[in-house]
């Protein structure tokens, strides 16, 4: 039996599903803590899910109840869940639960797969919660430090290599079209982590000649600067500048930081869509 890695992130839910409790203080599998919010479920209608849950509907189903609400057995709910155990059944943890009434509006609109369901709202989720989205190429990609392509300086090192070493490298991308945020030049420099080692396996790692939508982020140093600290870095960064030296740059640590102009749906169905609701 396993349980999904633990992390100090806030929890959201990942697996949303309309079920019928079917017995309370109960469990189907026998590893499982019971306890009053312990209930057997019966997944009426899977809404989003990601593919290790998505082949669940019309199975019972462990669930750890949030909060105090009463429920009682042939209820139906709309549950928000993350996984929990997985092993001869599931067992999966609410983070909040609801009482599907007829007609309920969240249950509306359920006719695409899951999956897929899942997927467009993680990019939705990733789009708006980025600095800066352009489309546009990689002209060229250098070590962080020197002015240009192929260089040997890689910057200062604060500490020893490890086995997790990103080796970051720099992608110069130009920019032909500012989708979200704003940039006025005509380049943007796009640090990335070149390691292919597990840690950083899913990361974009950029090659001159790559064409599409790049979702990029500040560090978290500069999004928590304050005013008066950001035009100090702009003065530094004008000398900076001058020495051919990278004075400012985006991350792309996410698989889905990065989206080539011919592959479809993510950046490409959001723009669409946005497209549509304009007209």
């Amino acid at each position: 039996m396993r349980s999904p890695r633990q992390t100090n992130e806030p929890q959201q839910a990942t697996f949303v599903f309309k079920g019928t409790i079917k017995k309370l203080k109960s469990a189907t599998m026998k590893d499982v803590p019971l306890s009053e919010g312990t209930a057997i479920v019966t997944v009426d209608q899977i809404i989003e899910a990601p593919t290790d849950l998505a082949g669940y509907a019309g199975q019972d189903i462990t669930v750890q109840l949030s909060g105090r609400q009463n429920v009682r057995v042939g209820l139906q709910m709309l549950f928000h869940a993350i996984g929990w155990m997985f092993g001869d059944s599931v067992a999966v943890r609410s983070l909040r639960q609801e009482p599907v009434e007829n007609g309920d509006a969240s249950s509306a609109d359920t006719g695409d797969d899951p999956v897929k369901r899942r997927a467009q709202k993680q990019q939705r989720s990733h789009f708006e919660d980025a600095d800066l989205v352009v489309a546009g190429e990689v002209v060229a990609v250098r070590l962080p430090g020197d002015s240009t392509p192929g260089g040997k300086r890689a910057g200062s090192r604060t500490g020893p290599i490890t086995e997790h070493e990103p080796q970051w490298r720099e992608a110069i991308i130009q920019v032909d079209e500012v989708l979200k945020g704003t940039h006025e030049k005509k380049q943007v420099v796009v640090r990335f982590p070149a390691s292919t080692d597990v840690m950083w396996h899913g990361a974009p790692k950029f090659e001159a000649g790559q064409q599409g939508y790049f979702i990029l982020h500040k560090t978290e140093s500069k999004k928590s600067e304050t005013k008066g600290a950001k035009k100090r870095r702009k003065a530094r960064g004008t000398a900076t500048e001058k020495a051919g030296k990278t004075a400012e740059y985006y991350l792309a640590r996410d698989s889905a930081d990065f989206q080539p102009y011919d592959e479809r749906g993510g950046v490409r169905a959001l723009l669409e869509t946005e497209s549509i609701k304009r007209k």
